[in-house]
């Protein structure tokens, strides 16, 4: 008696991510420090501000050198860094993330409703369910993703923060 054949799985396999962790992990070190130095959380820094930011990171800027340096990344001339103008001041566009940036954006709304809303809160194990029904990262990976990610070690990220990571990728 011939035993049936097995049919191939149709769900997609987690493949791994070739991704550079630690350039993650810098991007998210800077937008750390960004809001934390965003002291009326507008999004927007003053050249006080960004002098803080960079002393924060080890970057001991004069006054008049924060003001050259905001002025310089001003793309709108409003006087004030955004959060984008920061990370471009930074170098944070070569660090070649775009990809990463384009599957965590694909996978926002699944998470969104994972996890009750934007405020709601997801873990590497969370993650790894939604990026792995779409075939795209490992569990490692989303370990790897959330340890990046999560500024109070914690293990857990918020919707929110992660969709602002997403989008600065």
């Amino acid at each position: 008696m011939a035993t049936p054949a097995r049919r191939p799985s149709t769900q997609p396999q987690p493949q791994p991510l070739t991704v550079d962790f630690e350039a993650l992990s810098y991007i998210s070190r800077l937008v750390e420090a960004f809001q934390a130095f965003d002291s009326d959380n507008d999004v927007l820094v003053t050249a006080p501000e960004l002098r803080g930011i960079l002393a924060s990171l080890g970057l001991n800027k004069s006054e008049a050198e924060a003001r050259d340096m905001l002025a310089r990344a001003d793309g709108d001339g409003d006087g004030l860094l955004s959060v984008e103008e920061f990370l471009d001041v930074m170098n944070a566009g070569e660090l070649g993330l775009g990809a990463l940036g384009a599957l965590l954006q694909a996978a926002v709304p699944a998470l969104e409703s994972f996890a009750d809303g934007p405020d709601g809160v997801l873990g590497a194990d969370e993650l790894a369910r939604v990026l792995g029904l779409m075939g795209t990262a490992s569990a490692e990976d989303c370990v790897e993703i959330v340890a990046c990610m999560d500024g109070d070690g914690d293990g857990t990220i918020t919707v929110e923060e992660f969709k602002l990571m997403a989008d600065l990728l």
